[in-house]
């Protein structure tokens, strides 16, 4: 089961992949009454549901409850199969955003398609969650991108041959510094383990000119390679010391190619930021309230698929909500979610953006982005005020609710 299980990770994880660079459209349509009335009935009409609504509303107050507002449409990408958007699955499947007022409607569109349709004009896209360099590269050539809040949070690994992770391993700075510089290396070009290992190596004392030396393609440390599976092979040979993967590619080939995980690259730039959310700053100042309610949803079903890291109940019915949408089996889903695979965060994450960016460009990842980002202000494409509001307000409606409390917490500590 186990095999099966991680064969399905590789499969979705290189389909993923796939999917974020050729932005296939398409769009779930929104239903709606083909039937045409007169000027005199629709008139009719509208006073009958004014009356309804002012009824209900009413009737809402006297019972201590806010009625539901009607906060409008954002549609969102939810790639086709893509259950990386966790989250905004649960917070669809289980009537969160209809319960917050918002109509989400879902549309299977990604990578430069999807960026480009937030940039523009038209309705066709609201929110991009997936993928965080192709926001900046963006930004770069002109976009108007704004983030907003995130999706997922670190995912890298240092891994090395099995029984030899101890020599590469430091009890007080996590990697030991030395090992690690004089190691060679290998991994993908501009994978993000080693753009937040790099930065790690710079903040602990390593000079510029060492790294450098370290990256001199044909006299350096580094080899790079064609894909992960490449990767995994050449630390398994011995043709280098130390490998930098996706964590997910990390598990899948610790058996098959006798790998242990030195570190996971969270633990050198915590909460390091993967996939943010974002939209147009004109999109977000002309739809602000439906933001808000999604930002809220998303909050609250963030809240559940927590939950089913310790209810058992729970965390069956997150897996088969997200099993059943995305048509991923239940194993795969389960390990994907709750294995340590993949760690989910709400939060915008000002403080991560901007620690990641210098990262990225520290490590070349955004030289031909258009712009020079170590001068450019990264913050003047991020507003957390939607995230702000939404999680302020669950803490106003749940007083005693300690995870939104803790929530709130770690929002002012990340973006103050």
């Amino acid at each position: 089961m186990k095999k099966r299980v991680l064969g399905l990770l590789l499969t979705t994880a290189i389909t993923a992949l796939a999917l974020t660079g050729c932005g296939q459209t398409g769009s779930i349509a929104s239903t709606g009454s083909d039937t045409e009335s007169t000027g005199e009935e629709n008139a009719e009409e509208t006073a009958a549901e004014t009356a309804d609504a002012a009824e209900t509303e009413a009737a809402g107050e006297e019972n201590g409850e806010a009625a539901t507002q009607d906060h409008g449409t954002l549609k969102v990408s939810f790639m086709t199969g893509n259950i990386r958007i966790a989250v905004n699955i649960l917070a669809l499947e289980k009537g969160y955003f209809a319960e917050e007022g918002v109509t989400v409607e879902p549309v299977n569109i990604g990578g430069q398609d999807a960026l480009t349709a937030i940039n523009g004009s038209d309705d066709q896209l609201d929110i991009l969650n997936t993928g965080f360099v192709p926001d900046l590269q963006a930004i770069g050539s002109g976009y108007d991108i704004t983030v907003i809040g995130g999706t997922a949070v670190e995912g890298g690994a240092i891994i090395a041959k099995s029984g030899n992770t101890a020599a590469y391993q430091d009890a007080d700075k996590v990697i030991n510094i030395d090992a690690v510089t004089s190691a060679k290396l290998g991994f993908v070009r501009n994978e993000s383990s080693w753009v937040v290992t790099r930065q790690y190596l710079l903040d602990n004392g390593v000079s510029e000119e060492t790294i450098a030396a370290i990256e001199e393609e044909g006299s350096g440390n580094i080899s790079y390679y064609q894909d992960e599976t490449a990767v995994a092979q050449a630390v398994q040979k011995g043709e280098v010391d130390l490998g930098f993967l996706p964590l997910e590619y990390a598990l899948l080939y610790g058996d098959a190619y006798e790998l242990e995980v030195v570190t996971p690259a969270g633990a050198l730039q915590e909460n390091y930021v993967c996939c943010r959310e974002v939209t147009s700053s004109a999109k977000l100042a002309a739809k602000k309230d439906a933001f808000v309610a999604y930002e809220t949803a998303r909050i609250r079903a963030f809240e559940y698929y927590k939950q089913g890291e310790t209810d058992e109940t729970v965390r069956k019915d997150v897996v088969d909500t997200v099993a059943n949408y995305s048509g991923k089996e239940a194993d795969y889903v389960e390990t994907y979610l709750y294995g340590g695979v993949t760690k989910y965060a709400t939060d915008p994450n000002e403080k991560g953006i901007v620690k990641y960016v210098e990262a990225a460009t520290n490590s070349g990842l955004l030289s031909s982005a258009g712009i020079d980002f170590s001068t450019y202000d990264i913050t003047q494409n991020i507003d957390t005020s939607a995230y702000a509001q939404a999680i302020n307000d669950l803490v106003e409606r749940e007083p005693e609710n300690e995870f939104y409390a803790q929530l709130k917490t770690q929002f002012e500590a990340d973006n103050e």
